[in-house]
Order: structure tokens, then C-alpha cells, then sequence
């Protein structure tokens, strides 16, 4: 694992133009967070599809890589680190049947990682949940699979409590024509508010759209990761609570999507000036013998309004030999950040709005 120790302070409220304040004599306390986010890969490169290549062999692909002993070994990261809450991307649901409504195939990938976590005596439950692209593709005669995209948050029943679960999907989807017909790859984000240590949050979790896929808007052809990144940070806009944002952004330090995040007032938590803490990406088939991880494309972002990160320890997880199925297989193509956060913490709502980084400073 890679590890990274962070201090770093970021306003606490600051009298931005436009956004009330909050007095002075607010409250201030401080809170423990451990947020983790994992990509669970559906187990096959769907834009193999795009190129041509027939669904079936996609998903023989996909079922190849053997989520349900996959998961286990997620489950067992899991166990280890015991996140107080986690975001979940590619949380898929494959069900294979045929015209007689015969069911050949059936994965719910949520079921199989909560069962696992059951069976190691963790006390995880979900607290919102998201159903993003839903489609269904014949793979011989007679035969369809329906493939269900989701993201999902859960979190630690004995640390934290929850309230107004939330679920969206973005307006703004990559499409591709299949068989004549319009697809479009929906992606979306959860949300929910979540206290721990006493101190209530806003916890959020997407997996945006990958890097240069366009998306025909009323105002012209644009980048559709990008324009989910500035949906997503419109959305939190008048968010009460501080906000803590994870998920796959497939967008690295620097570019567009993880730039625009940064530059509308949220933190990112990794801070490390000798490790990478890369996340992407193992290959295919999950069977290489070194790890491929070489870009941090999995965040942990913190919004930089009414919390002070007064300390944290940042780490990829799933991401080394004891990440291994015992098949050999990676337990997953991405790794995930985890972050133990040390927070400062104004008690009570605040106010909506954002910080321009030019006003942040010290409490």
C-alpha cells in the first residue's frame, strides 16, 4: 500500500461575494472520518463493443473474470481498513435469460460484496444507490444479456448513522448507435448525510464519463466528462452540511475534469510528493503478473467551505499481491483511495454557496 501523511488547513467560512456568512462565534468542533472509494469492475472493457466486437464475447469476458471470487478478496480489503463509508462504482447487475424467460445468468455484483462482508462479520448496509445505464443486448440466438450500471454508497452501521439518501443521473450521457439504435451510457452520483464522531456531512459518490467521449448538447458538440464534473459541483451548489466527494473521476491531477472540481472550491485529499497513488488500471483479464496502476484517476475531494483538514493519511488500497483472487486474478482493475480525515468542523448548516480559492486561508 502506499501511504501518504497530509496536514494542510483550508478555510473554515469565508465571506465569498454573493454567499452569506456564517457569525464568528460559530461553534467549531472536530470529527474522525475514514471514507474509502473502490471500483468494483464489471470485469470486461465494454468499449470493446464500440469497436465492433460482438456482445457475447464481451461478456464471456466479463464472466471470465469471476466477480464472486473477485469480491471476496474486496470484502477482506474491506474487513482490513474498515472505511466508515464507501463509494462503489460499476456496481453491476448481469442477467442472462432467454425468450422463455429462462434466467442462464444471474450476478447482483451489491449482493455478492454485502454477503461477503456478512460472512467476515463487517456491519455494512447501503445508504443510497443509483441506477445508471440499463441495457439489454441479444448474445445468440435466443439469448439476451441485461446489463445494469449502478454506484452505490455504504457505510458502517456501528460508526455512522444516515439521512435523505439521494440518487441522480447526469443530463448530459455519452450515446453510441448499436444495431441501428441510439445507447446511451448513463452515468449519475449518490448522495447522502452522513454522521460520524457526532459531526454530520455530505457524502457524495460518481464515476464520471472517460476522458474525450463527446456529448451532443444544445449548446454543440462537448466533452461529456467535463460537463458531468460542472453538473455534479452546480448540483452540490447549495449542499448544507461540508462535503465529501469520492468516486472514479477518470480524470487526473491536471486535467479538465479534475481541474474544474479543484477550481469550484473542493480539495483533494492525496498529497504526496514521493508516491503516485495511482489507481488505474489493471489489464483486462486481470491477469498480469506486475501491477499496471500508473494514474490517480480515483479521488477523494473535500469541499473547502466550513472544515479545516487539520490531518490525514491517505492510501491506495487494492493495490498489491494480497489484492490477488486466489485464482490469481486481481480483485479488482482499479485501486482505491482511502483517506483517514482529521476535521475541524463549523457546528451546524452553513450557508450554500462556494469558496474561490483566492479568499481561502487559515482558521
Amino acid at each position: 500500500m502506499k501511504k501518504a501523511l497530509l496536514a494542510f488547513t483550508v478555510a473554515a467560512v469565508m465571506m465569498a461575494a454573493g454567499t452569506p456568512s456564517v457569525s464568528a462565534a460559530a461553534n467549531k468542533s472536530e470529527a474522525h472520518v475514514d471514507v474509502m472509494s473502490q471500483n468494483l469492475y464489471i470485469g470486461a472493457d465494454l468499449d470493446r463493443i464500440l469497436r465492433g466486437e460482438s456482445p457475447a464475447a464481451v461478456l464471456q469476458t466479463a464472466l471470465a473474470t469471476d466477480y464472486p471470487a473477485r469480491a471476496g478478496k474486496i470484502a477482506e480489503t474491506i474487513a482490513g481498513s474498515q472505511p466508515d463509508l464507501i463509494g462503489l462504482q460499476e456496481v453491476s447487475q448481469i442477467t442472462v435469460f432467454d425468450t422463455a424467460g429462462n434466467v442462464l445468468v444471474q450476478l447482483d455484483y451489491l449482493d455478492i460484496l454485502m454477503t461477503w462482508l456478512g460472512a467476515l462479520g463487517q456491519t455494512y448496509e447501503v445508504s443510497s444507490s443509483v441506477s445508471n445505464t440499463d441495457v439489454t443486448l441479444p448474445v445468440s440466438d435466443g439469448v439476451f444479456a441485461r446489463v445494469i450500471d449502478r454506484d452505490v454508497t455504504i457505510h458502517n452501521t456501528s460508526t455512522v448513522s444516515v439521512a435523505n439518501p439521494a440518487g441522480e443521473n447526469f443530463s448530459t450521457n455519452f450515446s453510441f448507435p448499436l444495431g441501428g439504435f441510439p445507447v446511451e451510457f448513463t452515468r449519475g452520483y449518490t448522495s447522502v448525510d452522513a454522521t460520524v464522531d457526532g459531526q454530520t456531512f455530505r457524502f457524495v459518490n460518481t464515476h464520471l464519463e472517460v476522458e474525450n467521449a463527446p456529448c451532443v448538447t444544445a449548446a454543440g458538440v462537448v466533452t461529456c466528462q467535463n460537463e458531468q464534473a460542472s453538473e455534479l459541483i452546480d448540483d452540490l451548489y447549495d449542499e448544507v452540511y461540508p462535503v465529501i466527494l469520492v468516486g472514479d473521476f477518470n480524470s487526473a491531477r491536471g486535467e479538465t475534469a479534475y481541474q474544474t472540481i479543484v477550481d469550484r472550491g473542493y480539495a483533494d485529499t492525496w498529497n504526496s510528493d514521493t508516491e503516485s497513488g495511482a489507481t488505474c488500471c489493471q489489464t483486462e483479464l486481470l491477469d498480469n503478473t506486475e501491477s499496471q496502476l500508473v494514474k490517480r484517476i480515483d479521488h477523494i475531494f473535500m469541499r473547502r467551505r466550513g472544515v479545516n483538514v487539520i490531518g490525514a493519511e491517505t492510501t491506495v488500497l487494492s493495490d498489491d499481491e494480497g489484492s490477488r483472487a486466489a485464482s490469481g486474478l486481481w480483485s479488482t482493475d482499479h485501486g482505491g483511495p482511502f483517506a483517514a480525515l482529521d476535521l475541524r468542523i463549523v457546528v451546524g448548516k452553513l450557508p450554500g454557496g462556494e469558496l474561490d480559492p483566492s479568499d481561502i486561508g487559515d482558521d
